[in-house]
């Protein structure tokens, strides 16, 4: 086996395809399987098997849990996303063949809950577990990218249009540098409705944009804009762009989202460049969760939960051995007040067996982006306190 040393982003799309690799000497991306031909290395969405029609399309079906028919057999989603990742994820063999992946970051258009399950479930399969791989959405793509810029560039609020198919999106960076950590965040508007009505006509193309831009630009102060998707080839925005660079930068292209997913895979992968930031969308979880336990020789708060993770990617667990305690002490602190909560969860279920007579699992998930489910399970201690098998959850609304 090669040494884990790839960083790498995939950028998942129901159309397109694209990956980048983090060149450590350049540190930046560097997009896999480019050429003169195909200069932002776009890849089919597909599958391509020998004596048959490529199929296509496949990926909302997947999104909808739907059973898929390759070559006359029906296999279920999971199996054909994991043979999909198989065929593109071995293209970095070319280049890189004594080497495999480290960190993976994969980031779509829209994330669910059943749909970031299904991909990993799918890695899995490959051998690429949680602790190499992560899901994010094309937000948090967006976010890691800009931040991964020199700092003048994103001093002010950060722009991006994204025209991808017939949908024109606009997401606005904002930064809060009055807080510790730094929040990131996004906002967005749909423009989508505006740019069908213009049609096909170039000029009266050109004219909705240059209204939409100037409308959601209107009193803002940006450092940067950014254009990207394949509604923008050709030259009907050209115009438009250069009147948009009079106080300034802007930039027009088709690996944001990717080489965002390729910072992102160096960012969880090695040492964080991001830890004083908050990366934040409307699917973070926004509290901090500790626990109070007596460790090295002193009681203190150990932190369970972050702010800054999608609730549906919570999933932790922790063993404490309770000393005379009857009840298990939970702070939720909201990163955005400040505001402290204190949660109070009875141990009677485990009455006797306090005194350091067996050891609890607790396990943290959410069920949306407000609402924790607390599990706890007895789980013994030893064979002279084996373990009562009792269960109890408890729902907490952290918000």
């Amino acid at each position: 086996m090669g040494e884990r040393t790839l960083l790498l982003g995939y950028d998942l799309c129901d159309d397109k395809t694209q990956m980048a690799v983090y060149n450590r000497e350049q540190m930046e991306p560097e997009l896999v399987g480019q050429s003169a031909e195909n200069p932002y290395a776009l890849f089919d969405t597909a599958i391509v098997m020998e004596n048959m029609e490529p199929l296509t399309g496949f990926l909302p079906r997947i999104r909808r849990g739907e059973e898929i028919t390759v070559d006359g057999k029906v296999s279920n989603p999971v199996n054909v996303l994991a043979y999909y990742f198989r065929k593109t994820l071995s293209m970095t063999r070319q280049k890189y063949p004594s080497e495999t992946i480290k960190q993976l970051v994969v980031t779509v258009p829209e994330q669910t809950p059943e749909f970031v399950t299904l991909i990993y479930d799918a890695l899995e399969l490959l051998g690429i577990g949680r602790e190499r791989a992560v899901v994010i959405g094309h937000k948090q793509s967006y976010l890691h990218y800009v931040l991964y810029q020199k700092k003048e560039m994103w001093v002010n609020d950060v722009g991006l249009f994204d025209y991808s198919g017939k949908s024109l999106r606009y997401y606005q960076m904002q930064v809060d540098r009055r807080r510790t950590p730094v929040f990131a965040g996004v906002t967005e508007k749909d423009f989508s409705d505006a740019m069908e009505i213009a049609g096909e006509d170039e000029d009266r193309k050109g004219t909705v944009f240059e209204n939409i831009v100037y409308g959601a630009i209107h009193k803002q102060i940006l450092s940067t804009l950014y254009m990207t998707g394949n509604g923008f080839e050709g030259e009907w925005a050209d115009e438009v762009f250069k009147k948009l660079c009079v106080g300034r930068r802007l930039f027009k292209g088709q690996n944001l989202y990717v080489s965002g997913a390729c910072y992102a895979a160096r960012e969880f992968g090695e040492t964080a460049r991001l830890s004083d930031f908050v990366l934040l969308d409307e699917d973070m979880v926004s509290s901090h969760i500790l626990v109070n336990v007596y460790s090295e020789a002193k009681e203190q708060e150990v932190p369970f939960v972050k702010a800054g993770i999608p609730w549906y990617q919570v999933d932790k667990e922790m063993d404490l051995i309770p000393h005379g305690d009857d009840e298990l002490s939970l702070i939720v602190r909201n990163i955005f007040t400040n505001e402290e909560k204190k949660f109070i969860i009875d141990l009677e279920p485990v009455s006797g067996k306090s005194e350091r007579k067996c050891r609890l699992g607790i396990r943290l998930r959410f069920s949306d982006v407000h609402t924790c489910i607390v599990t706890i399970k007895d789980r013994g201690f030893g064979d002279l306190f084996p373990t009562s098998n009792r269960i109890w959850e408890k729902m907490i609304t952290i918000d």
